[in-house]
């Protein structure tokens, strides 16, 4: 039985993760079958994405008053709910409102769950968030490389119910309480403890960092929901094909989470954050004009690499720069806000593609990756003392 917090965190982690990424690894075939535009494509994602974003905040606010075990318990198994009656679906309105209870269920995940890991940071925080999202990493590879190859022989309402199982497991685990390891309140072993809290920070260097962050993952996510998609159409490839490509974002992704992870506990985090931050829109021009699909397959690489590498530092940050809100709902309010930036950005971008083609779609959304690290760059310049681990 997995009682440890660390495993449970982490194989609780692969498992959510997956729920975020599977509707894109089907969304081709989902297409076809009800014969949708790239227009309905988005809307399914933003009802989706915005759906979690609205209750991220709810359940980020429950989280630091109810118990957050009973909360992810209950999220686990709406979730399975949702995703096992979405494979019964035979309508477009039917598959949306199951899809949207799912939802609902995803999330309560993670303002909880990072709260959690955070407060049991007791050192390198860097590197224990590096982890933590190397393994929601792992669920996403999962769901590119294996579903990727079972959308063959189940379809997609086969992969919807594959996808409900582990949650209920999960749910069970949850309900028990994981046993979390006792805190070392030796002042010394806690280095990162002290900047928890350090003082300073003024609402514009919050203001910029939240909103510089949101553009940067508009730019990111829209694409990585559409990469399937993008494969399949600009490059002939079959369904598991172009899900073993997109699966190459999150390789690169849990390498350079895991790096930059242990990498933040040794060097400027700052530095760090705006080299990650600068490299997204560069990474995506090439994308839109490149016709190689080798190149295109070391952009997807790249372009998750940098995308999810940034995640430990970001998380360190938002605990710093909201611990007087909570942590439960200062990290609510981060998925909120990633969540519904996220929510646009696919139905925005199938809307461009329908208009003009993806590749053009794609080259658009340079544009808020340049001006979130220009954001990002402005905050940096703002800030007295930047946050680094000795």
């Amino acid at each position: 039985m997995i009682k440890n917090f660390t495993t449970l965190s982490h194989a609780s982690h692969a498992v959510n993760d997956i729920y975020w990424f599977v509707i894109p690894s089907v969304l081709p075939v989902i297409l076809d079958e009800f014969k949708l535009g790239y227009g309905w494509a988005g809307g399914i994602l933003t009802a989706f994405l915005l759906t979690i974003a609205v209750f991220s905040l709810i359940f980020g606010h429950f989280s630091d008053r109810f118990s957050r075990w009973s909360i992810i318990s209950l999220g686990f198994l709406l979730a399975s709910v949702g995703f096992f009656l979405s494979g019964f679906s035979h309508t477009e309105g039917t598959l949306i409102a199951t899809l949207l209870l799912a939802a609902v269920g995803v999330s309560t995940y993670h303002p909880s769950m990072y709260a959690a890991v955070d407060e049991n940071a007791r050192e390198k925080r860097g590197k224990i968030y590096g982890f933590f999202e190397f393994w929601g990493v792992v669920g996403i590879l999962g769901v590119f490389f294996i579903f990727g190859s079972l959308l063959q022989m189940v379809d997609w309402r086969g992969i919807f119910f594959l996808t409900a199982i582990p949650g209920v497991w999960l749910a069970f685990l949850f309900i028990r309480k994981p046993i979390i390891p006792k805190p070392d309140n030796s002042g010394s072993s806690d280095i990162t403890q002290n900047t928890k809290t350090a003082p300073g920070f003024s609402l514009k260097i919050i203001a910029l960092f939240f909103i510089g962050l949101s553009l940067r993952i508009l730019s990111i996510t829209a694409i990585v929901n559409f990469a399937p998609t993008y494969l399949v159409r600009e490059f002939n490839l079959p369904v598991d094909i172009a899900n073993y490509g997109t699966g190459l974002i999150f390789l690169g992704g849990m390498i350079f989470a895991l790096t930059f992870g242990i990498l933040s506990d040794r060097y400027n985090q700052l530095t760090i954050l705006l080299f990650l931050s600068g490299m997204i829109a560069p990474i995506i021009f090439f994308l839109a004009i490149s016709h190689q699909l080798f190149l295109v397959y070391i952009l997807l690489f790249l372009l998750g690499g940098f995308w999810l590498g940034f995640s430990p530092v970001q998380n360190i940050y938002v605990s710093t720069l909201t611990s007087s809100m909570g942590k439960g709902m200062g990290f609510g309010f981060l998925m909120g806000l990633m969540t519904l930036t996220n929510a646009f950005g696919p139905g925005l971008f199938g809307i461009l593609a329908d208009f003009t083609n993806l590749r053009m779609a794609i080259l658009w959304y340079t544009l808020p990756a340049i001006l979130g690290w220009l954001l990002l760059l402005i905050m940096a310049q703002s800030m007295k003392k930047p946050i680094v681990n000795k």
